[in-house]
């Protein structure tokens, strides 16, 4: 059978198959998530204001869907605009990706974490001195940021705008899934999980996770946990799964 990775998240699946597509590993997908921009313009706002008031402050990307939903509720080149202006703005990112869309807006010396994951980038924010953080965010986001962040004295500044749910028709991949036409699935966060288990139960199908959490997630409902890729970005994500098939005979 030929080998064929389900990729399930909401948008952007089209970076992973182009990664791969570069190791020959065949994929198909099938999103089981949708997101949609949550109306809140007082949200919006206040957390405009919050980037323009005097004195250092923090703008956290948290997901490139998160960065992406705030740019267009502010505007085309109004955060660029707003980075230009502010020289006491920091920046921290989650990963690559959503350290190179910070950039892309002009953002500079942008704090990552060596793992991707709320609580890592936490404890690096968490050592400089407590000033506001500014995050949007999603409907489900993680607290484990926010709360890291407050216990040290930093005034959080958090907005959802947008939202994540799982997709209301039923999967076509679940049918595959049963029948055995999948080789193996990319989660990319807990709710990516979360969905999959609803849609398809604990099924014994190599899963492969984008990080930790994603992983024990995934661990905590029982699945097949076969790798955890170091790091989030399309390439890596590409090379684990790759190295893990090769290993394995697939």
């Amino acid at each position: 059978m030929e080998v064929s990775i389900l990729l399930i998240r909401a948008n952007r699946n089209d970076v992973d198959r182009a990664a791969l597509d570069a190791y020959g590993v065949e994929s198909i997908v099938d999103p089981y998530l949708s997101i949609t921009k949550v109306d809140n313009p007082v949200g919006i706002a206040r957390l405009r204001e919050a980037l323009i008031a005097p004195g250092n402050k923090w703008l956290v990307a948290t997901s490139t869907n998160a960065l992406s939903f705030f740019q267009a509720e502010l505007g085309p080149g109004a955060l660029e605009q707003i980075i230009q202006s502010q020289p006491d703005l920091k920046f921290a990112a989650i990963g690559a990706q959503t350290e190179q869309q910070l950039r892309d807006v002009g953002a500079v010396n942008v704090l990552r974490a060596s793992e991707a994951d709320s609580h890592s980038l936490a404890t690096v924010i968490a050592e400089t001195e407590p000033c506001p953080v500014v995050i949007p965010s999603s409907s489900i986001a993680m607290k484990s940021l926010s709360r890291t962040l407050q216990s040290h004295g930093f005034d959080l500044v958090e907005e959802v705008i947008y939202s994540t749910e799982t997709v209301s028709h039923f999967p076509s991949s679940v049918k595959q899934i049963a029948e055995g036409q999948i080789s193996g699935i990319l989660l990319r966060s807990p709710s990516a999980v979360r969905a999959f288990v609803d849609f398809n139960g604990v099924v014994d199908i190599p899963v492969f996770c984008a990080g930790r959490t994603t992983a024990a997630q995934a661990g905590m409902l029982k699945l097949n946990v076969s790798a955890v890729s170091a790091d989030p970005s399309p390439e890596t994500v590409a090379l684990t799964i790759s190295e893990y098939l090769k290993a394995h005979g697939s």
